[in-house]
């Protein structure tokens, strides 16, 4: 009787961790539904949970990446993928708001924060967010198969190409 007390009360305090961590993202996800002006502190909760859910899925993601192209394996982490997704049921809102939000609306500490999660595959970053690097590098020449039919790029050997 006493390992059943135990264990419901391990499974409760698991529920009010989970409800916890969605409470203020549900209030967030609430105000931008009825319109609400947000605050940065709402910015904040947002970036932070779309950074969490970034940081989860590029792991999966790097798993995805390592396997070989015909691997059954990528199924199973396809299917984590989906999990993953309706884990975190309001990063499609919140990633609509932080695509479009300005840096002022945000403010510094948020700007910062959405730089840092901006590299990740899966985190939308607005277009002023900075994904580290060389600014004055445009891109890069990639080498190209000696097939090409176009005969626009023949070959190249990732050569930057400055602004």
């Amino acid at each position: 009787m006493k390992i059943l007390k135990i264990f419901t009360f391990i499974i409760a305090c698991l529920i009010m961790a989970a409800c916890g961590n969605s409470g203020e993202a549900g209030k967030v996800a609430s105000k931008i539904n009825a319109g609400e002006r947000l605050s940065q502190a709402d910015y904040t909760v947002m970036i932070d949970y779309c950074g969490k859910y970034a940081n989860e899925a590029q792991k999966i993601q790097d798993r995805i990446n390592a396997l070989p192209v015909d691997s059954e394996e990528s199924e199973k982490l396809n299917e984590e993928m989906s999990t993953l997704a309706d884990k975190f049921a309001y990063t499609t809102l919140f990633f609509d708001k932080i695509t479009t939000c300005t840096q002022e609306e945000v403010g510094p500490d948020n700007v910062a924060l959405i730089n840092k999660f901006a590299p990740l595959m899966w985190f939308s970053a607005p277009e002023w967010a900075s994904i580290g690097g060389d600014e004055n590098v445009e891109g890069f020449i990639e080498e190209m198969p000696s097939s090409d039919s176009t005969g626009v790029i023949s070959s190249g050997d990732g050569v930057e190409v400055d602004r």
